[in-house]
């Protein structure tokens, strides 16, 4: 089994419409953390304080068969089509430990798409 692992850093208040996407399309869950970062324009401030949005990165460990519809999925809720949205990325993945549960998930989705 060949493992990928999505990366979507997105604004905070699309979080949860892009992971209910997701899982409509075949994820089984996602990890969320708190992000900030800078890109092309500089922040805006306020007596020192960054007025900048706050972002969530969200991380989908799949099997490879199932990246494709999910990542279609995350690309249309997630509005990413859209400047300063935020932006979605597919890694490899070598090695992944702790997967019991999650990788008899992505057995029962492949049998059922190939037969």
């Amino acid at each position: 089994m060949h493992l990928k692992l999505i990366t979507v850093i997105t604004r905070t208040h699309l979080t949860e419409r892009i992971i209910l996407a997701a899982k409509r399309a075949g994820a089984t869950g996602a990890t969320i953390l708190p992000a900030r970062g800078t890109g092309l324009a500089e922040a805006r401030s306020f007596l020192g304080l960054s007025l900048d949005s706050q972002r969530d990165l969200l991380l989908f460990l799949l099997e490879e068969n199932m990246v494709l519809a999910v990542t279609k999925a995350i690309h249309a809720e997630g509005e990413l089509d859209n400047p300063g949205t935020g932006m979605l990325f597919v890694l490899d993945v070598e090695q992944a430990m702790g997967l019991k549960e999650q990788l008899a998930c992505f057995e029962t989705e492949i049998h059922e798409q190939y037969n």
